[in-house]
């Protein structure tokens, strides 16, 4: 039986994925008069047509609806964006330049001079900024909840500032995650995709990339099944295949692929928890910067920052019951929330994990695929060290909650009382000795699992991020960090892809030249 082929394509560059890696390389590519195809698995959201609704936003944009989550005996949820533009589509548009001494760090320990010089990724970065309307959140739109935090650290002498977001027009309606009511967020699939689509690029959706095909040791065709109509798709690239699926897809591709050594290994992440309390005046979490203001605290491992959410996902984390819960939802105005984010230093897995598919499995197995392994199976667990500083991090925005006025503090810890009172109870949660199933964690800023280097026997790419094994197979997303950042890195993700696709795109062009 003859399996009816839904699309069929080529072009110079194909690129698996739309996130901040995927849609850059596709701008600069695109950008340099090479032919290239975008493919994505999710769809394209028009803004528009974006559910307004937290709970309809979760379930048409993050991967499995936000309940991805680690294996073991205390699953951690790990949050992605599927549609056009990935987690730029959904994240709060935070900018930060790599730390100098992460940049440093890499070229030292990794080899990655190429990939990181100090010059490119400025050019890089300025670029970006231009292009991404760069700017810091302004006074007027930065909102209550992020008002509170900055009075909190001023009272307790801590440096703090406003977040930089690529956001320079944004009003203050905290909607983010369901897609910035007035596009003011540049998030990739209103800037860089429609950017590339403008130089002649073409996109495909829908598409569930299994694998790319090898030819003489290099990159030929990008293979997948469209996630709708159920035919296969193949993509052939002329001159190079780009994975920028992610820190958790992008390995599973690969090793369908045929690569395997390292590769799913050293994944990493800055899982987060986060800190609730209540005040005696309204907060209005409604309005203002979903993020807009932060405390970074690099030397002791961790980042304090607002994060506004909509009242049906705060009020999950009022605590109580009866009529005493009753009488908090009745003032739910009057709660702000903070997130306490992490650099961790444990190192996990991602492997090929099976989603119970029942008659579908059977007909991917049909048309000639494995049972696709679409879920990735993610083993991760804190160390010790690790869980302190999310502790300490907890501590801390207990103490500048009640620092900024706050009457109740909910700092979602077992073991200790799920509502402080007074300053002092902040002692106990100081002392106490903290395991992994006691605390509410979850992590979007997710590397590793694809790192690059310039020795093959400690890497999966190199430093231009052409996978060791492959010619012509190129990885350009978080999965190439060879450790994490401890700081948000959508940015840094930007400047590195961008910085290696105008090598690329160079290279290219001396080809057909």
């Amino acid at each position: 039986m003859k399996v009816r082929c839904a699309i069929e394509d080529s072009a110079d560059f194909v690129i698996v994925g739309t996130g901040a890696g995927g849609a850059t390389a596709a701008r600069v590519l695109a950008g340099a008069g090479h032919e290239v195809v975008m493919v994505e698995e999710g769809d394209f959201l028009k803004t528009s047509q974006r559910p307004r609704d937290a709970a309809g936003a979760m379930m048409t944009s993050l991967r499995d609806g936000g309940f991805q989550a680690t294996v073991g005996h205390a699953p951690m949820p790990l949050l992605q964006g599927k549609c056009v533009g990935g987690s730029t589509a959904v994240n709060s548009g935070i900018v930060w330049r790599m730390p100098d001494s992460v940049r440093r760090e890499w070229i030292a320990r990794f080899g990655l001079e190429e990939l990181v010089g100090e010059a490119q990724l400025e050019s890089a970065y300025e670029m970006i900024e231009r292009e991404l309307e760069v700017a810091e959140t302004q006074e007027t739109i930065r909102g209550g909840n992020s008002d509170l935090m900055e009075a909190g650290a001023r009272a307790l002498g801590l440096e703090s500032k406003p977040t930089v977001r690529n956001a320079r027009r944004c009003a203050g309606r905290g909607e983010c995650m369901q897609g910035c009511p007035g596009e003011a967020r540049q998030s990739m699939d209103v800037s860089y995709v429609p950017m590339a689509l403008a130089h002649g690029a073409r996109l495909h959706t829908g598409v569930r990339v299994q694998r790319v095909e090898v030819r003489r040791g290099s990159a030929s065709t990008v293979v997948g099944q469209h996630r709708k109509g159920g035919g296969r798709v193949r993509i052939h690239a002329r001159g190079g295949v780009i994975i920028c699926a992610g820190a958790l897809h992008t390995p599973l591709i690969l090793r369908r692929t045929g690569l395997k050594r390292l590769v799913g290994d050293r994944f990493q992440a800055h899982p987060g928890a986060a800190v609730v309390g209540r005040f005696p005046h309204p907060v209005r979490m409604a309005f203002g910067a979903t993020q807009g203001y932060e405390v970074p605290l690099p030397a002791r491992g961790f980042k304090l920052e607002s994060l506004s959410l909509p009242p049906g996902l705060i009020a999950a984390r009022i605590p109580g019951a009866g009529s005493e819960w009753s009488e908090r939802i009745g003032a739910l105005d009057h709660f702000a929330q903070w997130a306490v984010m992490c650099r961790m230093r444990a190192h996990g897995t991602v492997r090929p994990g099976f989603r119970a598919l029942g008659f579908r499995a059977l007909g991917f197995r049909a048309l000639g695929f494995r049972a696709l392994g679409a879920s990735p199976r993610v083993r991760y667990a804190p160390s010790a060290s690790d869980l302190g500083i999310v502790r300490d991090g907890i501590t801390l925005a207990c103490r500048m909650m009640f620092a900024a006025g706050a009457t109740e503090v909910y700092p979602g810890v077992a073991g200790v009382p799920e509502v402080l009172t007074d300053p002092r109870d902040c002692d106990r949660l100081e002392r106490h000795p903290i395991g992994q199933r006691d605390l509410h964690l979850l992590a979007s800023h997710l590397f590793g699992t694809a790192c690059a280097g310039s020795e093959p026997s400690r890497s999966v790419v190199s430093p231009s991020l052409e996978t060791h094994a492959v010619r012509g197979l190129y990885v350009m997303d978080a999965s190439v960090f060879p450790t994490n950042l401890g700081t948000n890195p959508q940015h840094s993700i930007m400047a590195v892809v961008f910085a290696a696709a105008q090598r690329l795109a160079a290279r290219g062009n001396r080809r057909a030249a």
